[in-house]
């Protein structure tokens, strides 16, 4: 660029030039361009809600995973305790009586810390499970907000 324009015929030196505003002339041009910066600001608004719309989804399936996963965990809590009387009452029964009765109390202690160690291994998988269809769900979120992201930018 010149750092000045001079016309020689009438000596007249233009250093700056200080643009206000372009419009164009035709007003079909004008209403064109009008529509064009109109359906831009459109596009962006809704991009912009939809992608608080998912985040507010994300966030809402995140809170609801880690509910999931704490309700999980007080279930498991509960049914160690659970275990734990079982095999405290097994033990008292088994002191009381002799024999018979205490391999019987025995057996039944066992059975029910095979039963609740099957039942933690089942609340872990499902955990496991839930977490993975949460994820999943998640992924084809994101996916599907940046195929409508690129959709539009088209």
């Amino acid at each position: 660029m010149k750092e000045k324009f001079v016309f020689p015929n009438n000596k007249l030196v233009i250093t700056n030039i200080d643009i206000q505003s372009v419009e164009p002339v035709d007003q079909r041009t004008r209403e064109a361009l009008s529509y064009s910066v109109q359906q831009a600001i459109e596009i962006t608004t809704k991009s912009q809600q939809e992608a608080a719309r998912h985040d507010a989804e994300r966030k809402g399936q995140e809170a609801e995973g880690l509910l999931e996963r704490q309700k999980l965990k007080d279930e498991i809590a509960a049914e160690r305790a659970r275990k734990d009387l079982l095999e405290l009452q097994a033990e008292s029964s088994a002191v009381q009586s002799s024999g018979h009765a205490k391999a019987e109390a025995r057996a039944r202690a066992e059975a029910a810390q095979i039963e609740m160690q099957a039942m933690l291994e089942h609340a872990k998988l499902e955990s496991q499970a839930r977490k993975i269809r949460a994820e999943c769900e998640l992924e084809e979120q994101r996916k599907k907000h940046e195929a409508e992201l690129d959709y539009q930018k088209r």
